[in-house]
């Protein structure tokens, strides 16, 4: 039987992996704050002793935190492709087994706007996009979370005053995110509600013996002009998200050459503290883009999954007759 939840279908087709990618993760993120703290020390030490060796020695330590992160990174990478490909294989597996067992004959064992040329089509389709989810599912978030927060951490311990003025200005972001989001969310069921409709009506209409075509071109009509405007709604919130963004990922800069210039003039930091914060929140709006993307893509997947599960679940295979990796 497939599970009910995607997080758990998820876990158990791809739970060694999983693990693999928790612990690397937990390797890579730390190693997001050593490249700020050797840009301090090069301007503040190194160039401004000034201290040639010791230029030369952060310049080597920097190369080598880079080379391991990226190894890490690659192996990481390597590990996604892998759980991508196991959920994909095991759910096409489960649509060759329920195509043998002819789950699809009858179009009433199906939900209501589906034929088994459809649910054949979706479920194809749809494999490969809830294997790319999961193959993010738990890396995605614990990267993007924990640099943020390994970054805002030591930026607090380098200077608590600017990291605590600059960081207010994603507060904004933090309480209107969600609330846009959802709304995104119940726009984006509709939409794939009206797609399955539409689709509906133009394949019936194909076979069906209507005596007044007129209707059949109203209706699809209808549903087209439904279309566009839900999609014109959803574009509207979430370019709005991606404007305030934009706006605060600027801000926050200009706050930290404000704040930290004052304080530098007088003395109160050094040049090296500045710049450090200048990259640490461009080390910010990254990850903070990637966890609003990632926010809409669990959505996205569980639509698509709960599509999937809804067309198997009438006749699934037991779990241990698909083919799983190892």
């Amino acid at each position: 039987m497939i599970s009910e939840s995607i997080y758990a279908y998820i876990w158990m087709t791809s739970r060694k992996n999983q693990i693999r990618i928790c612990f690397l993760t937990a390797a890579i993120v730390p190693l997001s704050i050593i490249p700020l703290e050797i840009q301090r020390r090069v301007v503040d030490q190194a160039i401004g002793k000034p201290d040639l060796k010791l230029l030369y020695m952060l310049g080597a330590a920097y190369l080598l935190v880079i080379l391991i992160q990226g190894g890490l990174k690659y192996v990481l990478n390597l590990t996604k492709g892998l759980v991508l490909e196991e959920v994909t294989r095991d759910l096409r597996n489960r649509i060759l087994v329920e195509e043998q067992k002819h789950v699809w004959a009858r179009e009433d064992a199906l939900p209501d706007g589906f034929d088994d040329a459809t649910a054949a089509s979706i479920v194809a389709a749809e494999a490969e996009d809830i294997g790319g989810f999961a193959s993010d599912s738990l890396a995605l978030p614990l990267l993007q979370a924990g640099t943020m927060i390994w970054v805002v951490t030591y930026l607090i311990w380098v200077q608590p005053l600017i990291a605590g003025l600059a960081l207010i200005v994603y507060l904004p972001q933090m309480i209107l995110v969600p609330k846009v989001q959802r709304t995104i969310n119940l726009l984006a069921r509709r939409r794939t509600g009206l797609v399955r409709k539409l689709n509906h009506e133009i394949i019936h209409h194909v076979h069906a013996d209507e005596q007044d075509p007129t209707s059949h071109f109203s209706r699809s009509h209808k549903l087209i002009e439904k279309l566009f405007t839900t999609r014109m709604r959803i574009y509207r919130h979430k370019y709005f998200l991606t404007f305030l963004g934009n706006f605060l990922n600027a801000l926050g800069p200009i706050i930290v050459l404000m704040v930290g210039g004052y304080l530098v003039i007088h003395g109160q930091t050094d040049v090296g503290t500045l710049l450090v914060f200048i990259t640490g929140f461009q080390k910010l709006s990254d990850p903070s883009d990637q966890l609003i993307n990632f926010y809409r893509a669990i959505s996205n997947a569980r639509v698509s999954y709960t599509m999937v599960r809804d067309i198997l679940a009438g006749g699934i295979a037991p779990a241990q007759t698909v083919a799983t990796a190892p």
